[in-house]
């Protein structure tokens, strides 16, 4: 049986602590990004993938305010509709079968696909479903 030198070893587990790292750090900054109120803007989709559903055309504003205690809480006209754990991780996407972030709360999940200070992307993780525009 082969031994492994040390050298080879200790190089080994800083790569393995590196890349962990690597991606702990990339899911603490979405974790952040995601704490505060967001303003629902607009959904895109639906079963033709050309409907557009606004806060103007429904009459309905809706915010979630995601705070560091992992709930998120839903107004629905500044009126509470529901408050929910959610979790950020990473997950495999209906759409491609890929690695994305994924956000879930109230039994839905959502492929981030955008998020930064002030605008967040998300979309339904089944097909036909909604790309939702939010702001802070």
């Amino acid at each position: 049986m082969n031994k492994v030198s040390v050298p080879t070893l200790i190089i080994f587990v800083s790569i393995l602590t590196f890349c962990s790292l690597k991606n702990d750090g990339e899911s603490a900054g979405k974790k952040l990004a995601i704490i505060g109120t967001w303003h629902w803007q607009e959904s895109k989709g639906g079963i033709t993938g050309n409907e557009i559903i606004t806060p103007q055309s429904t009459g309905v504003a809706k915010k979630l305010v995601f705070g560091t205690n992992q709930k998120v809480t839903v107004f629905t006209n500044d009126t509470e509709t529901g408050q929910y754990n959610y979790t950020l991780k990473k997950g495999n996407s209906v759409f491609d079968n890929k690695q994305h972030y994924l956000l879930t709360f109230n039994e839905m999940s959502y492929v981030i696909r955008h998020i930064d200070n002030k605008r967040l992307s998300i979309q339904d993780n089944f097909t036909d479903g909604y790309v939702l525009n939010y702001t802070k």
